[in-house]
Protein backbone atom coordinates (compact mmCIF):
# COMPACT_ATOMS: atom_id res chain seq x y z
CA UNK A 1 0.00 0.00 0.00
CA UNK A 2 3.14 2.19 -0.23
CA UNK A 3 3.00 3.14 -3.94
CA UNK A 4 0.06 4.59 -6.17
CA UNK A 5 -2.02 2.81 -7.49
CA UNK A 6 -2.54 3.17 -11.63
CA UNK A 7 -6.26 2.29 -11.02
CA UNK A 8 -9.26 2.55 -8.57
CA UNK A 9 -10.14 0.18 -6.54
CA UNK A 10 -13.60 -0.21 -5.10
CA UNK A 11 -14.82 1.59 -2.08
CA UNK A 12 -15.37 -0.31 0.91
CA UNK A 13 -18.56 1.53 1.32
CA UNK A 14 -20.28 -0.40 4.56
CA UNK A 15 -18.51 -3.13 4.87
CA UNK A 16 -17.64 -4.42 8.22
CA UNK A 17 -16.24 -7.93 7.99
CA UNK A 18 -12.79 -8.13 6.74
CA UNK A 19 -12.57 -11.91 5.43
CA UNK A 20 -15.94 -10.14 3.12
CA UNK A 21 -13.57 -7.49 2.19
CA UNK A 22 -10.43 -9.34 1.31
CA UNK A 23 -12.18 -12.19 0.02
CA UNK A 24 -14.62 -10.08 -2.81
CA UNK A 25 -14.38 -10.54 -6.34
CA UNK A 26 -14.14 -7.13 -6.31
CA UNK A 27 -10.74 -5.17 -5.83
CA UNK A 28 -11.62 -3.27 -2.61
CA UNK A 29 -9.81 -0.70 -1.30
CA UNK A 30 -8.48 -1.52 2.37
CA UNK A 31 -5.95 0.47 4.10
CA UNK A 32 -3.40 -1.82 5.80
CA UNK A 33 -3.68 -0.78 9.45
CA UNK A 34 -1.71 -4.61 10.13
CA UNK A 35 1.38 -3.10 11.68
CA UNK A 36 -0.15 -1.49 14.46
CA UNK A 37 -2.23 -4.82 15.00
CA UNK A 38 1.41 -6.65 15.38
CA UNK A 39 2.67 -4.43 17.47
CA UNK A 40 -0.05 -5.22 20.01
CA UNK A 41 -0.47 -9.18 19.39
CA UNK A 42 3.12 -10.16 19.30
CA UNK A 43 3.50 -10.62 22.55
CA UNK A 44 2.04 -14.16 23.83
CA UNK A 45 -0.74 -12.53 26.35
CA UNK A 46 -2.43 -8.92 26.35
CA UNK A 47 -5.30 -6.77 27.11
CA UNK A 48 -6.16 -3.44 25.12
CA UNK A 49 -9.23 -0.94 25.45
CA UNK A 50 -9.36 1.54 22.14
CA UNK A 51 -12.03 4.37 22.39
CA UNK A 52 -12.68 6.15 19.18
CA UNK A 53 -15.76 8.04 17.70
CA UNK A 54 -18.40 5.80 15.69
CA UNK A 55 -17.45 4.52 12.51
CA UNK A 56 -14.20 5.08 13.12
CA UNK A 57 -13.60 1.11 11.92
CA UNK A 58 -13.51 -0.29 15.21
CA UNK A 59 -15.42 -2.86 14.11
CA UNK A 60 -13.14 -3.58 11.12
CA UNK A 61 -10.27 -3.76 13.46
CA UNK A 62 -11.67 -6.16 15.65
CA UNK A 63 -12.60 -8.40 12.26
CA UNK A 64 -8.95 -7.75 11.32
CA UNK A 65 -7.91 -9.71 14.63
CA UNK A 66 -10.77 -12.63 13.81
CA UNK A 67 -9.23 -13.81 10.80
CA UNK A 68 -5.77 -13.09 11.83
CA UNK A 69 -6.18 -15.52 14.96
CA UNK A 70 -8.47 -18.17 13.34
CA UNK A 71 -5.24 -18.40 10.88
CA UNK A 72 -7.22 -17.71 7.63
CA UNK A 73 -3.61 -16.44 6.21
CA UNK A 74 -4.64 -16.40 2.21
CA UNK A 75 -6.40 -12.76 4.00
CA UNK A 76 -3.19 -11.51 4.25
CA UNK A 77 -1.45 -11.90 1.24
CA UNK A 78 0.95 -8.10 0.74
CA UNK A 79 -0.48 -6.80 4.21
CA UNK A 80 2.56 -6.04 6.17
CA UNK A 81 1.77 -8.94 8.85
CA UNK A 82 1.76 -11.73 6.36
CA UNK A 83 5.50 -12.67 6.79
CA UNK A 84 5.87 -12.26 10.59
CA UNK A 85 3.12 -14.21 11.88
CA UNK A 86 3.20 -17.03 12.77
CA UNK A 87 0.27 -19.23 10.87
CA UNK A 88 0.64 -22.43 12.20
CA UNK A 89 -0.93 -21.19 15.78
CA UNK A 90 -4.77 -21.00 15.23
CA UNK A 91 -6.71 -19.41 18.03
CA UNK A 92 -10.42 -19.95 19.13
CA UNK A 93 -12.05 -16.70 19.06
CA UNK A 94 -14.86 -14.98 21.17
CA UNK A 95 -16.48 -12.27 19.15
CA UNK A 96 -19.14 -10.16 21.45
CA UNK A 97 -20.46 -7.02 19.33
CA UNK A 98 -23.01 -4.84 21.23
CA UNK A 99 -23.46 -2.28 18.57
CA UNK A 100 -26.63 -4.22 16.51
CA UNK A 101 -29.09 -3.07 18.41
CA UNK A 102 -30.86 -0.09 20.51
CA UNK A 103 -30.94 -0.55 23.92
CA UNK A 104 -34.05 0.51 25.17
CA UNK A 105 -34.57 -1.33 28.59
CA UNK A 106 -32.46 -3.50 30.97
CA UNK A 107 -34.04 -6.46 29.56
CA UNK A 108 -32.91 -5.55 25.95
CA UNK A 109 -29.40 -5.69 27.91
CA UNK A 110 -29.31 -8.72 29.05
CA UNK A 111 -30.90 -10.72 25.76
CA UNK A 112 -28.42 -8.91 24.04
CA UNK A 113 -25.64 -10.48 26.15
CA UNK A 114 -26.88 -13.50 26.13
CA UNK A 115 -27.76 -14.09 22.38
CA UNK A 116 -23.71 -13.11 22.01
CA UNK A 117 -23.30 -16.46 24.50
CA UNK A 118 -25.37 -18.33 22.38
CA UNK A 119 -23.78 -17.08 18.93
CA UNK A 120 -20.58 -18.44 20.11
CA UNK A 121 -21.53 -21.29 21.44
CA UNK A 122 -23.12 -22.67 18.44
CA UNK A 123 -19.85 -20.95 16.03
CA UNK A 124 -17.83 -23.37 18.62
CA UNK A 125 -19.80 -26.83 18.87
CA UNK A 126 -20.66 -26.09 22.33
CA UNK A 127 -24.47 -26.28 23.98
CA UNK A 128 -25.34 -23.34 25.49
CA UNK A 129 -27.46 -25.40 27.70
CA UNK A 130 -24.20 -27.12 29.11
CA UNK A 131 -23.76 -24.12 30.80
CA UNK A 132 -24.89 -25.01 34.44
CA UNK A 133 -23.32 -21.74 36.21
CA UNK A 134 -26.34 -18.85 36.69
CA UNK A 135 -25.83 -15.35 35.95
CA UNK A 136 -24.51 -14.09 32.51
CA UNK A 137 -20.98 -13.46 33.77
CA UNK A 138 -20.59 -16.92 35.17
CA UNK A 139 -21.80 -18.07 32.11
CA UNK A 140 -19.35 -16.01 30.11
CA UNK A 141 -16.23 -17.62 32.40
CA UNK A 142 -17.59 -21.40 31.87
CA UNK A 143 -17.87 -20.96 28.26
CA UNK A 144 -14.31 -19.20 28.10
CA UNK A 145 -13.33 -22.66 29.86
CA UNK A 146 -14.46 -24.78 27.74
CA UNK A 147 -13.03 -23.15 24.50
CA UNK A 148 -9.80 -23.94 26.39
CA UNK A 149 -10.47 -27.55 27.31
CA UNK A 150 -12.21 -28.46 23.55
CA UNK A 151 -9.13 -26.76 22.00
CA UNK A 152 -6.39 -26.96 24.18
CA UNK A 153 -5.33 -23.36 22.87
CA UNK A 154 -6.00 -19.64 24.88
CA UNK A 155 -8.80 -17.85 24.17
CA UNK A 156 -8.71 -14.54 22.06
CA UNK A 157 -11.95 -12.34 23.17
CA UNK A 158 -12.82 -9.08 21.39
CA UNK A 159 -15.57 -7.15 22.33
CA UNK A 160 -16.78 -4.24 19.82
CA UNK A 161 -18.62 -1.32 20.91
CA UNK A 162 -18.63 -2.53 24.96
CA UNK A 163 -20.46 0.73 26.12
CA UNK A 164 -23.29 0.79 23.38
CA UNK A 165 -25.80 -0.04 26.35
CA UNK A 166 -25.00 2.51 28.32
CA UNK A 167 -24.11 5.13 25.21
CA UNK A 168 -27.90 4.67 24.36
CA UNK A 169 -29.82 4.89 27.98
CA UNK A 170 -27.54 8.23 29.20
CA UNK A 171 -30.19 10.89 28.20
CA UNK A 172 -32.79 9.12 30.38
CA UNK A 173 -34.05 10.61 33.24
CA UNK A 174 -34.16 7.34 35.30
CA UNK A 175 -30.85 5.44 36.43
CA UNK A 176 -30.89 2.77 33.54
CA UNK A 177 -27.76 3.57 32.25
CA UNK A 178 -26.18 2.76 35.77
CA UNK A 179 -28.24 -0.45 35.89
CA UNK A 180 -27.62 -1.47 32.70
CA UNK A 181 -23.62 -0.40 33.51
CA UNK A 182 -23.80 -2.83 36.68
CA UNK A 183 -25.26 -5.55 34.32
CA UNK A 184 -22.04 -5.04 32.10
CA UNK A 185 -19.81 -4.79 35.04
CA UNK A 186 -21.05 -8.50 36.09
CA UNK A 187 -20.71 -9.91 32.73
CA UNK A 188 -17.02 -8.38 32.31
CA UNK A 189 -15.68 -9.51 35.62
CA UNK A 190 -15.38 -13.13 33.73
CA UNK A 191 -12.12 -11.49 31.97
CA UNK A 192 -10.69 -11.40 34.64
CA UNK A 193 -11.67 -14.38 36.83
CA UNK A 194 -10.14 -16.54 33.42
CA UNK A 195 -7.06 -14.88 32.91
CA UNK A 196 -5.05 -18.18 32.94
CA UNK A 197 -6.89 -18.89 30.10
CA UNK A 198 -7.29 -15.87 27.64
CA UNK A 199 -4.41 -15.19 25.03
CA UNK A 200 -5.34 -11.93 24.26
CA UNK A 201 -8.34 -9.52 24.98
CA UNK A 202 -9.22 -6.40 23.00
CA UNK A 203 -12.41 -4.00 23.50
CA UNK A 204 -13.66 -0.79 21.84
CA UNK A 205 -15.84 1.41 22.84
CA UNK A 206 -16.57 5.54 22.45
CA UNK A 207 -16.77 6.46 26.32
CA UNK A 208 -14.36 5.41 29.44
CA UNK A 209 -16.53 4.92 32.65
CA UNK A 210 -14.63 4.29 35.88
CA UNK A 211 -15.95 1.83 38.15
CA UNK A 212 -16.57 -0.42 35.37
CA UNK A 213 -14.31 -3.00 36.93
CA UNK A 214 -12.95 -4.21 34.01
CA UNK A 215 -10.26 -1.47 33.49
CA UNK A 216 -8.82 -2.34 37.14
CA UNK A 217 -7.44 -5.32 39.11
CA UNK A 218 -4.79 -8.19 37.81
CA UNK A 219 -5.48 -7.50 34.25
CA UNK A 220 -5.26 -4.29 33.77
CA UNK A 221 -6.31 -3.15 30.57
CA UNK A 222 -4.05 -0.89 29.00
CA UNK A 223 -5.84 2.08 27.70
CA UNK A 224 -4.08 2.69 24.03
CA UNK A 225 -6.92 5.79 23.14
CA UNK A 226 -3.56 8.15 23.41
CA UNK A 227 -0.85 5.97 22.35
CA UNK A 228 1.04 7.51 19.95
CA UNK A 229 1.76 3.92 18.64
CA UNK A 230 -1.80 3.12 17.73
CA UNK A 231 -2.58 6.81 16.96
CA UNK A 232 -3.92 6.10 13.16
CA UNK A 233 -5.09 2.55 13.96
CA UNK A 234 -8.29 3.85 13.34
CA UNK A 235 -8.81 6.92 10.22
CA UNK A 236 -7.04 7.88 7.27
CA UNK A 237 -3.83 9.94 7.51
CA UNK A 238 -2.51 12.28 4.78
CA UNK A 239 -0.25 10.32 3.50
CA UNK A 240 -2.78 7.24 2.92
CA UNK A 241 -4.98 9.34 1.31
CA UNK A 242 -2.30 10.57 -0.89
CA UNK A 243 -0.67 7.15 -1.18
CA UNK A 244 -3.33 4.83 -1.36
CA UNK A 245 -6.33 5.90 -3.31
CA UNK A 246 -5.30 6.13 -6.84
CA UNK A 247 -6.96 9.06 -8.24
CA UNK A 248 -9.86 9.51 -6.43
CA UNK A 249 -8.59 12.96 -5.11
CA UNK A 250 -7.65 14.10 -8.23
CA UNK A 251 -9.33 17.71 -9.23
CA UNK A 252 -9.98 17.59 -5.61
CA UNK A 253 -9.29 20.72 -3.65
CA UNK A 254 -7.32 18.79 -0.65
CA UNK A 255 -7.47 22.02 1.73
CA UNK A 256 -11.38 21.93 1.69
CA UNK A 257 -11.11 18.49 2.10
CA UNK A 258 -8.89 18.62 5.34
CA UNK A 259 -11.03 21.80 6.76
CA UNK A 260 -14.21 19.65 6.34
CA UNK A 261 -12.98 16.09 7.75
CA UNK A 262 -9.71 16.10 9.23
CA UNK A 263 -8.92 17.03 12.64
CA UNK A 264 -8.86 14.19 14.86
CA UNK A 265 -5.52 14.36 17.28
CA UNK A 266 -4.68 10.77 19.35
CA UNK A 267 -1.43 12.07 19.90
CA UNK A 268 0.34 11.17 16.64
CA UNK A 269 -0.30 11.73 12.62
CA UNK A 270 -3.60 13.28 12.38
CA UNK A 271 -6.57 11.35 10.79
CA UNK A 272 -9.78 11.93 9.05
CA UNK A 273 -13.22 10.76 9.82
CA UNK A 274 -12.96 7.57 7.23
CA UNK A 275 -16.54 7.03 7.13
CA UNK A 276 -16.82 11.19 5.73
CA UNK A 277 -14.07 10.81 3.09
CA UNK A 278 -15.86 7.11 1.57
CA UNK A 279 -18.90 8.74 1.58
CA UNK A 280 -17.27 11.80 0.06
CA UNK A 281 -15.71 10.29 -2.64
CA UNK A 282 -18.69 7.90 -3.49
CA UNK A 283 -20.98 11.08 -3.47
CA UNK A 284 -18.70 12.44 -6.46
CA UNK A 285 -16.70 14.94 -3.78
CA UNK A 286 -19.45 16.60 -2.82
CA UNK A 287 -18.78 18.61 0.93
CA UNK A 288 -21.79 17.59 3.46
CA UNK A 289 -21.89 16.32 6.96
CA UNK A 290 -22.28 12.37 6.42
CA UNK A 291 -21.32 11.75 9.38
CA UNK A 292 -22.84 13.95 11.69
CA UNK A 293 -25.89 12.82 9.77
CA UNK A 294 -25.34 9.36 9.82
CA UNK A 295 -26.82 9.73 13.70
CA UNK A 296 -26.89 12.09 16.12
CA UNK A 297 -26.59 10.95 19.60
CA UNK A 298 -29.38 11.59 21.66
CA UNK A 299 -27.86 12.52 24.79
CA UNK A 300 -25.69 15.32 23.40
CA UNK A 301 -28.91 17.81 23.69
CA UNK A 302 -30.16 16.80 27.01
CA UNK A 303 -25.91 17.57 28.52
CA UNK A 304 -25.94 20.93 26.76
CA UNK A 305 -29.00 21.66 29.01
CA UNK A 306 -28.09 20.64 31.76
CA UNK A 307 -24.42 21.97 31.92
CA UNK A 308 -23.39 25.81 32.21
CA UNK A 309 -21.60 25.62 28.99
CA UNK A 310 -21.20 29.00 26.45
CA UNK A 311 -20.90 27.71 23.29
CA UNK A 312 -17.45 29.28 22.41
CA UNK A 313 -16.21 27.78 25.69
CA UNK A 314 -15.98 24.10 23.78
CA UNK A 315 -13.30 26.14 21.48
CA UNK A 316 -10.46 26.32 24.04
CA UNK A 317 -10.99 23.62 26.68
CA UNK A 318 -8.33 22.86 28.70
CA UNK A 319 -8.80 19.01 30.60
CA UNK A 320 -6.36 16.97 33.02
CA UNK A 321 -5.54 13.92 31.80
CA UNK A 322 -7.97 11.74 34.38
CA UNK A 323 -10.56 14.30 33.11
CA UNK A 324 -10.12 13.75 29.87
CA UNK A 325 -9.95 9.87 29.57
CA UNK A 326 -12.57 9.20 31.64
CA UNK A 327 -15.44 9.46 34.29
CA UNK A 328 -18.49 8.11 36.30
CA UNK A 329 -22.05 8.32 35.66
CA UNK A 330 -22.74 10.19 38.79
CA UNK A 331 -20.23 12.63 37.30
CA UNK A 332 -20.19 13.19 33.54
CA UNK A 333 -18.00 15.94 32.06
CA UNK A 334 -19.62 17.30 29.05
CA UNK A 335 -15.97 18.40 27.45
CA UNK A 336 -14.65 14.62 27.95
CA UNK A 337 -17.68 12.81 26.75
CA UNK A 338 -17.61 15.29 23.59
CA UNK A 339 -13.81 14.45 23.32
CA UNK A 340 -14.63 10.48 23.59
CA UNK A 341 -17.69 10.91 21.03
CA UNK A 342 -15.39 12.38 18.50
CA UNK A 343 -16.91 16.15 18.79
CA UNK A 344 -13.71 17.70 20.27
CA UNK A 345 -10.05 16.97 19.44
CA UNK A 346 -7.11 17.48 21.27
CA UNK A 347 -5.38 20.83 20.11
CA UNK A 348 -2.24 20.80 22.45
CA UNK A 349 -0.54 18.55 25.15
CA UNK A 350 1.08 20.20 28.17
CA UNK A 351 3.37 18.84 30.51
CA UNK A 352 3.01 19.56 33.80
CA UNK A 353 5.72 20.57 36.41
CA UNK A 354 5.10 17.93 38.98
CA UNK A 355 4.20 15.65 36.21
CA UNK A 356 1.08 14.12 34.10
CA UNK A 357 -0.67 16.23 31.60
CA UNK A 358 -3.34 18.32 30.43
CA UNK A 359 -4.79 18.87 27.07
CA UNK A 360 -6.48 21.87 25.42
CA UNK A 361 -9.61 20.79 23.08
CA UNK A 362 -11.46 22.11 20.06
CA UNK A 363 -13.87 20.97 17.43
CA UNK A 364 -11.54 18.62 15.11
CA UNK A 365 -12.65 20.30 11.45
CA UNK A 366 -15.65 22.26 9.94
CA UNK A 367 -18.32 19.46 9.73
CA UNK A 368 -18.19 19.13 13.49
CA UNK A 369 -18.07 22.58 14.34
CA UNK A 370 -20.98 23.43 11.97
CA UNK A 371 -23.27 20.79 13.15
CA UNK A 372 -22.05 21.27 16.91
CA UNK A 373 -23.12 25.10 17.10
CA UNK A 374 -26.50 24.56 15.60
CA UNK A 375 -27.06 21.96 17.93
CA UNK A 376 -26.05 23.99 20.88
CA UNK A 377 -28.28 27.03 18.92
CA UNK A 378 -31.34 24.38 18.98
CA UNK A 379 -30.71 23.85 22.90
CA UNK A 380 -30.40 27.03 23.65
CA UNK A 381 -32.86 28.84 21.96
CA UNK A 382 -35.41 26.16 21.42
CA UNK A 383 -35.92 26.95 18.04
CA UNK A 384 -36.65 24.29 15.39
CA UNK A 385 -34.19 23.51 12.90
CA UNK A 386 -37.09 24.26 10.48
CA UNK A 387 -37.05 27.71 11.49
CA UNK A 388 -33.76 28.41 11.13
CA UNK A 389 -33.57 27.94 7.22
CA UNK A 390 -32.91 31.20 6.25
CA UNK A 391 -29.95 31.59 8.68
CA UNK A 392 -27.74 31.35 5.27
CA UNK A 393 -28.93 34.97 4.26
CA UNK A 394 -26.42 36.21 7.59
CA UNK A 395 -23.78 34.51 5.98
CA UNK A 396 -24.08 35.77 2.50
CA UNK A 397 -25.16 39.06 3.79
CA UNK A 398 -21.63 39.29 5.58
CA UNK A 399 -19.88 37.82 2.21
CA UNK A 400 -21.26 40.99 0.55
CA UNK A 401 -20.71 43.56 3.46
CA UNK A 402 -24.27 44.03 3.37
CA UNK A 403 -24.65 45.07 7.03
CA UNK A 404 -28.04 45.89 6.78
CA UNK A 405 -29.16 42.29 5.55
CA UNK A 406 -26.62 40.75 8.69
CA UNK A 407 -28.78 42.84 10.87
CA UNK A 408 -32.19 41.92 9.99
CA UNK A 409 -30.58 37.97 9.48
CA UNK A 410 -29.96 38.69 14.01
CA UNK A 411 -33.38 40.25 14.35
CA UNK A 412 -35.45 37.28 12.61
CA UNK A 413 -33.17 34.82 14.58
CA UNK A 414 -33.99 36.05 18.14
CA UNK A 415 -37.17 36.65 16.96
CA UNK A 416 -37.79 32.82 16.45
CA UNK A 417 -36.89 32.14 19.85
CA UNK A 418 -40.17 30.69 21.28
CA UNK A 419 -41.39 33.45 24.46
CA UNK A 420 -41.16 30.71 26.79
CA UNK A 421 -37.85 29.75 26.74
CA UNK A 422 -37.53 33.21 28.62
CA UNK A 423 -40.11 33.05 30.75
CA UNK A 424 -38.43 29.60 32.08
CA UNK A 425 -35.08 31.48 32.97
CA UNK A 426 -33.35 34.92 33.14
CA UNK A 427 -30.38 34.22 30.93
CA UNK A 428 -31.72 37.24 28.65
CA UNK A 429 -30.59 39.63 30.85
CA UNK A 430 -26.66 38.43 30.63
CA UNK A 431 -24.15 39.41 27.65
CA UNK A 432 -23.05 35.77 27.75
CA UNK A 433 -26.02 34.43 26.08
CA UNK A 434 -26.29 36.92 23.55
CA UNK A 435 -22.64 35.70 22.93
CA UNK A 436 -23.01 32.29 23.13
CA UNK A 437 -26.49 32.18 20.69
CA UNK A 438 -24.52 34.71 18.34
CA UNK A 439 -21.38 32.74 18.26
CA UNK A 440 -23.32 29.46 17.54
CA UNK A 441 -25.42 30.53 15.34
CA UNK A 442 -22.41 32.26 12.72
CA UNK A 443 -20.27 28.98 13.75
CA UNK A 444 -23.29 27.26 12.83
CA UNK A 445 -23.11 28.53 9.32
CA UNK A 446 -19.12 27.82 8.76
CA UNK A 447 -18.35 31.09 9.98
CA UNK A 448 -14.59 31.59 11.34
CA UNK A 449 -15.63 33.16 14.35
CA UNK A 450 -13.87 33.56 17.70
CA UNK A 451 -14.77 35.22 21.26
CA UNK A 452 -12.98 36.12 23.99
CA UNK A 453 -9.95 37.68 22.25
CA UNK A 454 -7.67 38.70 24.38
CA UNK A 455 -5.55 42.01 23.82
CA UNK A 456 -3.48 44.74 25.97
CA UNK A 457 -6.85 46.55 26.84
CA UNK A 458 -9.07 43.32 27.38
CA UNK A 459 -11.39 41.17 25.90
CA UNK A 460 -12.85 41.35 22.49
CA UNK A 461 -16.49 39.73 22.93
CA UNK A 462 -16.47 38.28 19.11
CA UNK A 463 -14.24 38.31 15.90
CA UNK A 464 -15.97 37.35 12.49
CA UNK A 465 -13.77 36.74 9.48
CA UNK A 466 -14.97 36.29 5.99
CA UNK A 467 -12.24 36.39 2.60
CA UNK A 468 -12.40 40.22 2.59
CA UNK A 469 -13.48 41.66 5.81
CA UNK A 470 -12.82 41.21 9.78
CA UNK A 471 -15.51 42.36 11.95
CA UNK A 472 -14.75 43.35 15.49
CA UNK A 473 -18.24 43.02 17.75
CA UNK A 474 -18.98 43.92 21.26
CA UNK A 475 -22.54 43.17 22.80
CA UNK A 476 -24.23 45.02 25.59
CA UNK A 477 -27.69 44.11 27.72
CA UNK A 478 -30.19 47.01 28.82
CA UNK A 479 -27.43 49.68 27.36
CA UNK A 480 -28.78 53.54 27.39
CA UNK A 481 -30.22 53.67 23.35
CA UNK A 482 -27.50 56.46 21.55
CA UNK A 483 -28.76 58.90 19.97
CA UNK A 484 -28.04 61.23 16.99
CA UNK A 485 -24.83 60.39 16.37
CA UNK A 486 -23.26 58.91 19.41
CA UNK A 487 -21.46 55.34 19.16
CA UNK A 488 -23.38 54.00 21.92
CA UNK A 489 -21.73 51.84 24.61
CA UNK A 490 -20.32 49.28 22.19
CA UNK A 491 -18.62 51.03 20.01
CA UNK A 492 -17.14 53.50 22.52
CA UNK A 493 -15.81 50.32 24.07
CA UNK A 494 -14.06 49.44 20.84
CA UNK A 495 -12.58 52.80 20.32
CA UNK A 496 -11.63 53.10 23.71
CA UNK A 497 -10.13 49.94 23.94
CA UNK A 498 -8.98 49.80 20.11
CA UNK A 499 -10.08 46.42 20.05
CA UNK A 500 -9.14 46.36 16.06
CA UNK A 501 -5.61 46.82 16.43
CA UNK A 502 -4.23 43.10 16.11
CA UNK A 503 -6.16 43.29 12.89
CA UNK A 504 -4.61 46.25 11.30
CA UNK A 505 -2.16 44.52 9.53
CA UNK A 506 -4.43 41.81 8.27
CA UNK A 507 -4.64 43.28 4.80
CA UNK A 508 -8.36 42.46 4.70
CA UNK A 509 -11.29 45.50 5.98
CA UNK A 510 -12.13 46.36 9.14
CA UNK A 511 -15.38 46.45 10.25
CA UNK A 512 -16.63 47.74 13.84
CA UNK A 513 -19.88 46.54 14.97
CA UNK A 514 -21.81 47.25 18.80
CA UNK A 515 -25.02 45.65 19.26
CA UNK A 516 -27.24 46.34 22.58
CA UNK A 517 -29.85 44.02 23.04
CA UNK A 518 -33.07 44.75 25.25
CA UNK A 519 -34.29 42.67 28.20
CA UNK A 520 -37.41 43.68 27.72
CA UNK A 521 -37.83 43.17 23.46
CA UNK A 522 -35.42 40.44 23.97
CA UNK A 523 -33.91 41.18 21.11
CA UNK A 524 -31.91 43.80 18.79
CA UNK A 525 -32.51 47.34 20.77
CA UNK A 526 -30.02 49.00 18.47
CA UNK A 527 -26.85 48.17 15.86
CA UNK A 528 -24.61 50.76 14.16
CA UNK A 529 -21.51 49.52 12.28
CA UNK A 530 -18.16 51.23 11.20
CA UNK A 531 -16.10 50.45 8.64
CA UNK A 532 -12.26 51.79 10.29
CA UNK A 533 -10.81 54.03 7.84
Amino acid sequence: MDNPMSQRQALPIGIQTFESLRSSKDDFLYIDKTAQIYEMTKLSVGYYFLSRPRRFGKSMLCSTMQVLFEGKQELFEGLYIHDKWDWSEQYPVVRIDLSGINYENLESVKVQLENSLLKNCLKHGLSYEDLILKGLGPKFGEMIEALYQKYNKKVVILIDEYDKPIQDTLSNDDDLASKSLDVLRGFYSAIKASDQYIRFCFMTGITKFTGVGLFSGANNFNDISLDKRYASVCGFTQNELDNCFGDYFDGVNMEEVQAWYNGYNYLGDRVYNPFDILIFLDKGAKFDNYWWDSGQPSFLTKMFEKGAYETYDLENLELSSQELKQFTLSNLNLPSLLWQAGYLTITEEIQEPFGGSSYVLATPNREVRMTLNMLFLISLTSVESNRLLKRNEAVRSLFKNDLGGFEASVRAMFAAIPFNNYVQNNIQKYEGFYASVMFSFMAGLGLKCRTEETNSAGRIDMVMESPTHIYVIEFKVNAPKPEGDERGEALDQIHMKKYYEPYLNDGRNIVLIGMHFSEEKKNLDWFKAEELS
